[in-house]
């Protein structure tokens, strides 16, 4: 057997001695510490580049080395110098400090003194500083920058004020900054006029050379001052315009707001104060249904009492039946009233309101008596205790008070006609609305179609019914298919009434043809006519109530009813409270919301009409009222008109008078908003239908949705919400939002309480403070986890074969046989959001309950009492009440912890892309993440009158919110790798090594190394996993990971930072455009033939073609799997006893319970295997290895003409690209050397993979150059005679260049891959054109170039003398060149 030694020994002629470069392994500085160094040496390096500067200047005229001295002194005088440099991240922060502070100071001076000029100038004065006349034009160059007044700077002017201050900034930098070659320019990167020259290393100090060098450094850095200040400007030009309420102008500006700032932000085109009323109203919504949902849940629990839980389960039909019967009678009581079991009679009574209007307040009394004892005598039977039937009663009287509520809101804004409209005509009104539950209009979004389809008996019921009808009354047969086409007209006209209107009824209407109701010709017999289901009687009726699914369930008329009487109560308070904050900016001198009218719009907006700002509805005044508001509010009933909120009026028409010519007569009002205008945004966010789901239509739109988007879901549930392990993760790192904010988690054990007994979750001592909770989602904070939200959505954007993607309406799958199956199966997904929910609500109710306590305590301690006035943070006068309170606090959770309502519309669209999975909590993490350290430094620096005294009440809040980011984001993953580190003595060398074999999404993570006690082997802990701040530590850390793979290197800091930098934007885009589960599953099988993106095969080339259509069925099964069956399935394996073979898996892995156990809460040990690592690696160097070699073929072999020129221009690219190929190759080796891997397994398969000669110059870091093969010389030499073909003169240009290739290639031979600097720059020599001396040189013969000839080896046999222009063949010509690369 081959040992390692002996394959070692075969190659010793190939052994180099390698160092590696030493680690940090004694540093004890931390991070950051060294970051905190980093900000005191950046500004001590200040006046060093200051003084430096001032030294070269001397240097260069009186040949001295003061540079060297005031290096010299500057270093022993900063105490911070040596900790900033210990670490990577203290080095960057150094070098930042000292350019951002004097290239920012430069910046703003310079803007200020060019804005100055130029102002003096158009006022007629010029620039004459000396005497009199010069202090008299600084003076009123001061008065003009300080009052605004006088001419507005042009565009020119602007941009040469920009200009000016970017120039100033570029040369503060090159002033200023301390070492120019340690920082470096981006030039080093890319080339260019701006890369440093450096010189030969060990050359003497050049002070002209210095100096030169900071010219670069500052004409670079005048360009990105220049670039960075312009975004800057323009961004809060951008912003302030918008938060201002102002239209957007500027074509550029436009542009910007348009396509960039709209889809990015949460309010999209709104403004900030509609955006925020839009939530209000969402959440005042959502804690109606919570009450509803609530009651029918208590409801549900005490009915499923009565029968026995297995029969229920199995679907016994007579329980079914008899539960059908029980909940028909609950909503016969429900409905009904003291004196009539068939009508819901209000109680109106009338009181006066703050204002002295009238307001109609409606309850609805005692249920109807005989109604109610038949349904207790029921219940009785069943077996229900006293206590159920109170609590049921108790139940029903809490849905009808809140109908009565609901209903005193919609009445209170009424005036005293619509008050009397009101009183008349709702109690015959009231019962039908609220029993208008047809499973037909249920799941209806849009008229794009309809997803209830009738059950199959009460189709073929119509149908009969029809024909029977038709026979009656025609006299003629109506065939099957006729029947069953007249019934899907009636089916597919039906509508019901939107909103509560009084001037119709609430019944459904629809088309119906003529001989359903009555006698007809057979000509007039199918012409249909406007029928309503009211007119209707006996069995015709019950025919059409069946075909439209009419619900007699207690639980969907609370249900049904509640929802859409407060979707109409809760708009009507929308639109008044938009108008009301509208007229509050007004009240403040701020820029309102809405305008009364065009002149004021024009005024207020700016802009254009029609593009900027456009009335919110075109509606038209005649002297009978206005019409046309229907736009803007579907639910419109005229007959209710409203009083005007304060501060308004009633619109009024122009009417012509007889006597007085024209009189103003006074409107009704309908819509506080008919009359108004608004920006474009604004209009369209008010108008846009309540649920916009754009579906596609068409074969391929089916495909999609069937193939991509519904899996996709389906595996994303499958991973999240059905995952057990990941709920336990979900809620562990979401206590990282609160420790962000800097509150403790689990610190004030009341609070910890109250959140638990909030939350809306099945589960001990859970739904306690049902109102607590109602009164947070009215303030928008609980109910919007991210992840959920995006999984509910891509959910029902799909319509998977017919079927609704909303499992929980399992009716609408009845026809498919699943019915009992999916309730079942929906009831588990219900479970399973709501405990994704609630991991997420019980940190934000504890957040908040955080928060509101340390406002409360600031505001006590800076001598504020509750009623007093103040400025508050937004520079709002406003009084202190236990509401403002808890409104700013829920302001802080619901800006600084991720939530889905914020998640702009442009980001929430990616999940109908097949990438990302959740690609909208990357997008929260940020937002929050900026939110929350923008929020503390408001916070430190934000100061107020109080009593008198100026005080800065929230300053200790803002420092701790400061220090819990810094510690969650920073210390934490950086403290829990050095204890690790320090606990398991593992080097800074390992570590790096151990990044070279994690799995490609780990490469930029923060990992936890942890070394196996027995095998002493290294592993790891992706903390990443569990880490919610991830997203902002990972592109940091990338920098940082580029930077200090290039610190060895002479080229300074700022191109290893470039590279970081756009290393970093793929690490932020990642979340966004990666496969999602199921498309990359699906990617797997098609696009890379069976192997996965981490290396693993799907099925092997020999498996016939069954087997591997059944192993990727499988992996497509695995991608949907849910409850973590990979997870569990290792515990059951590691569960195993020690000596049984069971406990290994397929790919001959065991596992360990402990380990698999600390999987659940994401801290698995994922073991290091350089020794299967390197499988991948070194497919990536041979798929390395032919791109290099491809970049020369590709140009040589093209079959047109090719000058040697660039043939060896390709040549020096190939070598480029192979060198760096081949670094990474010997970097993977002496990694795995590092990890201690088993090189008796790694050393026969590299060597069998790339070859003995490849392995042994490579492991010892020696770089083998590119050499064409003899095939490409072939082939060559036949597009040479093609090409002779056409021109008798052309040469093979391979023979041309090839002895300059082969001078390259010697020169490049033993050059060392253990470097950090890449190829060495290699002049072309055949496009040298300084002179016929040095083109003579360019083509001497081989060996005379010094490059590679008999003067550089010894020993040289016979056969190498010959000089190599007169060999002839290409085989000699090649044998001359091994037969070199062997002596070397």
């Amino acid at each position: 057997m081959v040992t390692v030694n002996d394959l070692l020994a075969q190659n010793k002629d190939l052994s180099v001695d390698a160092e590696l470069s030493p680690g940090e392994d004694n540093n004890e500085i931390g991070t950051i510490q060294s970051i905190l160094a980093g900000i005191g040496s950046g500004l001590f390096k200040i006046p060093e580049g200051f003084a430096s500067l001032g030294a070269t200047l001397m240097d260069l005229g009186a040949d001295t080395n003061k540079a060297a001295e005031v290096e010299e002194y500057f270093a022993k005088i900063n105490p911070f110098d040596e900790m900033a440099e210990a670490t990577t991240a203290g080095k960057i922060t150094e070098l930042l400090v000292n350019l951002a502070v004097p290239g920012g100071i430069a910046f703003k001076a310079g803007t200020s003194l060019a804005k100055g000029a130029i102002v003096a100038s158009q006022s007629g004065k010029y620039m004459n500083l000396t005497g009199k006349a010069g202090q008299q034009i600084s003076k009123g160059i001061q008065n003009k920058l300080t009052k605004l007044k006088g001419p507005d700077l042009t565009a020119r002017g602007k941009a040469v004020t920009f200009g000016s201050g970017a120039l100033a900034g570029g040369v503060a930098e090159g002033i200023f900054v301390g070492d120019v070659e340690d920082a470096g320019t981006f030039g080093d990167l890319i080339g260019g006029p701006t890369e440093l020259d450096r010189g030969l290393e060990g050359s003497d100090y050049d002070p002209a050379q210095e100096l030169l060098n900071r010219l670069k450094f500052g004409i670079e850095g005048a360009a990105f001052t220049g670039l960075l200040g312009g975004a800057g400007l323009g961004i809060r030009k951008l912003r302030d315009t918008t938060n201002a309420g102002k239209a957007v102008d500027g074509k550029f500006n436009k542009w910007l707001d348009k396509w960039i700032s709209q889809p990015l932000r949460a309010r999209g085109k709104q403004t900030q104060e509609a955006f925020l009323q839009e939530r209000k109203l969402k959440g005042a919504t959502a804690s109606d249904m919570n009450v509803t949902e609530n009651v029918v849940r208590e409801l549900d629990g005490q009915i499923s009492k009565l029968f026995p839980f297995f029969r229920r389960v199995i679907g016994d039909k007579t329980v079914d039946a008899k539960r059908k019967e029980l909940l028909n009678q609950m909503n016969e009581v429900l409905l009904s009233s003291e004196k009539n079991v068939n009508k819901l009679d209000p109680i109106i009574t009338t009181t006066k309101g703050p204002g002295g209007e009238l307001i109609e307040k409606i309850k609805f009394g005692k249920m109807n008596t005989k109604a109610m004892e038949r349904f207790t005598k029921e219940l009785k039977k069943l077996g229900a205790s006293a206590d159920d039937i109170n609590n049921i009663k108790l139940n029903l009287g809490i849905m009808r008070q809140g109908w009565g509520d609901l209903f005193t809101s919609m009445g209170k804004r009424l005036d005293a006609d619509g008050a009397t409209e009101f009183r008349n005509v709702f109690g015959d009104k009231v019962r039908t609305w609220l029993d208008s539950t047809y499973d037909v209009f249920k799941n209806r979004k849009s008229k794009l179609g309809e997803l209830y389809t009738p059950t199959k008996e009460a189709m073929e019921a119509a149908k009969n019914s029809f024909k029977q009808l038709y026979r009656k009354n025609v006299g003629k047969e109506l065939s099957d298919a006729a029947a069953q086409q007249e019934v899907l007209k009636v089916y597919n006209s039906a509508k019901l009434e939107q909103g509560f209107k009084l001037n119709s009824k609430s019944d459904p209407y629809f088309k119906l043809p003529e001989f359903f109701v009555a006698k007809s010709a057979a000509d007039d017999a199918l012409k249909v006519s406007d029928s309503r289901l009211s007119e209707l009687t006996g069995a015709q009726r019950k025919v059409i109530e069946d075909l439209f699914g009419k619900g007699n369930d207690a639980f969907q008329t609370i249900l049904n009813g509640t929802n859409r009487l407060s979707a109409i109560v809760r708009r009507n308070e929308y639109f008044d409270n938009l108008l009301n904050t509208s007229n509050e900016l007004r009240a403040a001198g701020k820029t309102p919301t809405f305008a009364n009218s065009r002149d004021e719009a024009a005024k207020l907006f700016g802009g254009i009409e029609g593009v900027d700002w456009k009335a919110v509805t075109p509606v038209v005044k005649t002297s009978r009222g206005v019409k046309g508001v229907e736009v803007i509010d579907p639910n419109l009933d005229y007959k209710q008109t409203l009083r005007p909120l304060k501060g308004e009026r009633k619109p009024t028409f122009r009417k012509p008078d007889a006597k007085r010519g024209e009189i103003d007569m006074e409107l009704p009002i309908h819509n506080p908003l008919q009359t108004k205008y608004a920006l474009t945004g604004t209009v369209d966010g008010i108008v846009r239908p309540v649920d916009e789901i754009a579906t596609g239509s068409g074969l391929t739109s089916q495909l999609y949705q069937n193939l991509i988007l519904y899996p996709k879901a389906t595996s994303q549930m499958a991973k999240t919400i059905l995952s057990p392990f990941t709920h336990a993760r979900n809620f562990l790192s979401a206590g990282a939002f609160a420790m962000a904010n800097g509150i403790i988690p689990f610190s004030d054990p009341a609070a910890v309480r109250q959140a638990w007994n909030a939350l809306q979750v099945a589960g001990p001592g859970t739904r306690r403070t049902n109102e607590f909770y109602q009164k947070l989602l009215r303030l928008g904070v609980v109910n919007s986890q991210v992840q959920l939200g995006d999984l509910q959505n891509l959910l029902r954007d799909v319509n998977f074969g017919g079927i609704t993607g909303k499992l929980a309406s399992a009716d609408n799958l009845a026809s498919y046989g699943l019915n009992r199956l999916l309730k079942g199966l929906s009831k588990v997904k219900k479970f399973s959001e709501d405990a994704y929910t609630a991991e997420d609500d019980f940190w934000k109710i504890f957040s908040w309950l955080g928060e509101s306590k340390r406002l409360k305590n600031a505001y006590r301690s800076a001598g504020l009492q509750l009623g007093q006035k103040f400025t508050d943070m937004n520079g709002n006068v406003v009084r202190l009440t236990d509401d403002l309170i808890e409104e700013q606090a829920a302001d802080i959770i619901k800006n600084n912890i991720p939530n889905y309502a914020y998640v702009s519309e442009f980001v929430k669209g990616l999940r109908k892309l097949p990438l990302g999975n959740f690609v909208s909590f990357p997008a929260e993490i940020m937002r929050t993440g900026t939110n929350v350290v923008s929020r503390a430094l408001d916070e430190i620096f934000y100061t107020t009158t109080i009593n008198g005294k100026q005080v800065n009440p929230f300053r200790t809040i803002g420092l701790k919110r400061l220090g819990g980011m810094a510690f969650t984001t920073t210390a934490v993953p950086a403290g829990v790798v050095a204890g690790a580190s320090a606990i398991y003595d593992v080097t800074a060398d390992e570590r790096e090594a151990l990044r070279r074999y994690v799995a490609d999404w780990s490469k930029n993570s923060t990992l936890v190394p942890i070394r196996n006690k027995e095998t002493g082997k290294l592993g790891y802990v992706d903390f990443s996993h569990t880490n919610a701040y991830d997203t902002l530590i990972r592109p940091i850390q990338t920098i940082l990971n580029k930077v200090q793979a290039g610190e060895q290197d002479k080229d300074g800091m700022m191109d290893d930072f470039l590279l970081g930098l756009i290393e970093s934007t793929k690490e932020i885009g990642s979340p966004f455009i990666t496969e999602s589960i199921w498309t990359e599953a699906l990617s797997d099988l098609v696009m890379r033939g069976g192997i996965t993106r981490e290396g693993f095969k799907v099925w092997n080339k020999e498996d016939s073609p069954g087997k591997k259509i059944s192993l990727g069925i499988s992996h497509l099964i695995q991608s949907q799997a849910p409850l973590n069956w990979k997870q569990l399935q290792r515990i059951g394996l590691s569960m195993k006893p020690i000596n049984d073979k069971g406990r290994i898996d397929d790919r001959g892995r065991q596992y360990e319970l402990g380990n698999e156990l600390m999987g659940i809460a994401g801290m698995r040990v994922v073991d290091v295997e350089p020794e299967k690592g390197i499988i991948y690696k070194t497919a990536d160097y041979l798929k390395g290895a032919r791109d290099s070699r491809s970049l020369f073929t590709k140009v040589a072999l093209r079959g047109g003409e090719v000058t040697p020129e660039a043939l060896v221009d390709a040549y020096i690219n190939a070598n480029r690209a192979l060198f760096e190929n081949q670094k990474a190759l010997y970097q993977d080796l002496q990694a795995a050397k590092i990890l201690d891997a088993d090189q008796n397994k790694i050393i026969p398969y590299v060597i069998g993979k790339v070859g003995k000669k490849s392995y042994g110059a490579i492991s010892n870091g020696v770089f083998i150059p590119y050499l064409p093969s003899r095939n490409v010389f072939i082939k060559s030499q036949q597009i040479t005679r093609d090409i002779r073909e056409v021109d008798p003169t052309y040469q093979d240009p391979l023979q041309k260049a090839m002895s300059v290739i082969a001078n390259i290639r010697g020169d490049l031979f033993n050059l060392s891959l253990d470097t950090d600097e890449g190829l060495p720059d290699i002049i072309n020599p055949l496009k040298i054109t300084l002179g016929s001396e040095l083109l003579g040189a360019a083509q001497l013969p081989f060996q005379q170039l010094g490059f590679l000839g008999e003067g550089n080896v010894t020993g040289v046999p016979a056969s190498v003398t010959t000089p190599y222009d007169e060999l002839k063949s290409i085989d000699q010509k090649i044998d001359r060149i091994n037969k070199v690369d062997s002596l070397i």
